[in-house]
């Protein structure tokens, strides 16, 4: 007792904390003195059992109590024992519960915007959902298969409209974003057979105001075909191009008919009409439309490979680039691991970014493994410049808590990932605070965000073939949804 008083004294003395009287009371009020009774017992069993304060019921004092609870107060109670600032830093409550900015914090948008969406967390309570924090909007998604990775991303598709002039390019897998996108976007299935919705690309064709970046390409198609680049290899590809300047026609194989280089020619014959990827990339003339909202079908394309899936996304994301001109802009890429990947995406991605947001564009990648982040060689990268940290419920997810734990996640936010809801919840992660939030979506929303299954998909497509934009009317009665819209 005597050494902790000297203590005491000792860092009064040297400034360390300081001392003053504190006064706690709680006043309970009801009209039945029972009831009264009751709540009192019942609240002085948790302070003491539950919480480990130490209290009591007043009697003689309660008037004296009452009245040291009023402002400025400071004779009447008594009961002021002596506290020091760092017990009080103990009672004070320093944090709150975060529900969500009341506005989008970009201040690229129009003052005053609205927060993306507003979920339900716990309780019930309002949570205001916005991908940016501040200026940055960048997102990773992650989560296993059929936890509602699809539907989260449809639902903040259909969300993110509500800022004036917002684009959205989406780079789907298995058609999860084909019910969505037929609600007035462009959707483009690349590489299916017989396809009427892909239009002819033609990488070539902005020879003259992209001549570098044509340049560039042409390297990557050539490392593609496993071919060693130097300083004779970029010398033809330049030479080449540049005699296409003068020509009308800029397809691949025009390219492969002014290039001397025979190793070159070799390996670009891949990518011209007589070779497996020419139905992408030889057309003599652009006719891709980027319109407000794209959508692209990747699941063909992919399963032709590298050879034919890597040189038809750099390409499309160029164009997209090319189109930024500063209104809100997003860029979702399901299936992430596309582009954490591979070197060439790698790079571009590293790029984004940091770029990207200049041009208020917001990219989100999504995949179902945060492996795919950590092994991806820019982990660094994403965490930094990706602020927004979705986590799809995961029941195995305390089984990998220190995979967790390098996106920042402590023991508490792992059991909540672990004990979500599939398909409901959602642990939204940023720098300002974490929360377990539920879309709260209705029948009408999932059906159109929700709608990613083989069947309903299919379904869907033959409405659309039938009925053309008026489909979701024949869709909604057939739902037993239009009565209810």
């Amino acid at each position: 007792m005597v050494n902790q008083y000297q203590q005491a004294q000792t860092d009064l003395s040297a400034g360390r904390v300081s001392y003053g009287q504190y006064s706690s009371t709680l006043i309970l009020r009801h009209s039945d003195p029972d009831t009264l009774q009751e709540l009192t017992e019942y609240t002085v069993n948790i302070l003491n059992n539950t919480l480990g304060f130490s209290c009591r019921t007043e009697t003689i004092n309660a008037t004296e109590a009452f009245l040291g609870t009023l402002p400025s107060d400071s004779l009447h109670n008594i009961r002021r024992p002596l506290l020091s600032t760092e017990n009080l830093t103990h009672l004070l409550p320093i944090s709150n519960i975060w529900t969500g900015e009341e506005e989008c914090p970009c201040p690229f948008y129009p003052e005053h915007s609205p927060p993306l969406m507003v979920c339900t967390a716990s309780g019930n309570t309002p949570f205001k959902f916005n991908l940016h924090v501040s200026d940055v909007g960048h997102t990773l998604m992650f989560g296993p298969t059929g936890a509602g990775k699809s539907t989260c991303l449809a639902f903040i598709a259909a969300q993110l409209f509500r800022y004036p002039n917002a684009r959205l390019f989406a780079f789907d897998k298995k058609h999860s974003m084909y019910t969505m996108t037929q609600l007035g976007g462009t959707h483009i299935d690349i590489g299916a057979t017989g396809s009427r919705s892909a239009p002819a690309f033609a990488p070539l064709s902005e020879l003259d105001n992209d001549f570098e970046w044509c340049c560039d390409y042409i390297e990557k198609l050539l490392i593609l075909q496993n071919v060693t680049i130097n300083s004779d290899i970029r010398q033809s590809i330049y030479k080449a191009l540049s005699e296409m300047k003068h020509s009308s026609r800029r397809s691949m194989s025009e390219f492969c008919a002014q290039v001397q280089n025979s190793t070159i020619k070799s390996a670009i014959q891949y990518y011209t009409i007589d070779g497996r990827a020419g139905d992408l990339l030889d057309a003599e003339e652009n006719t891709l439309s980027l319109t407000q909202f794209m959508t692209f079908e990747m699941n063909e394309l992919m399963s032709r490979g590298e050879n034919d899936l890597v040189p038809v996304l750099l390409y499309l994301f160029r164009c997209i680039e090319r189109q930024l001109d500063g209104s809100p802009s997003f860029i979702f890429i399901d299936e992430g691991w596309i582009a954490l990947g591979h070197p060439a995406f790698r790079e571009m991605i590293r790029e984004w970014l940091k770029e990207l947001r200049k041009a208020n564009c917001v990219v989100v990648l999504a995949t179902q493994s945060l492996t795919d982040a950590i092994n991806s060689g820019i982990l660094d990268v994403l965490i930094e410049s990706c602020p927004t940290q979705i986590f799809l419920p995961n029941i195995k997810a305390q089984q990998f808590a220190d995979t967790y734990a390098q996106f920042g996640l402590n023991e508490k936010q792992i059991e909540l990932i672990a004990n979500a809801v599939p398909k409901r919840e959602y642990y939204i992660n940023q720098p300002v605070g974490g929360r377990l939030v539920n879309l709260s979506l209705d029948k009408l929303a999932l059906a159109f965000v929700g709608a990613s299954d083989k069947e309903k998909v299919a379904h869907v497509k033959q409405l659309v073939a039938e009925h053309k934009e008026n489909w979701y009317l024949h869709y909604l009665k057939q739902e037993k949804i239009l009565e209810v819209a």
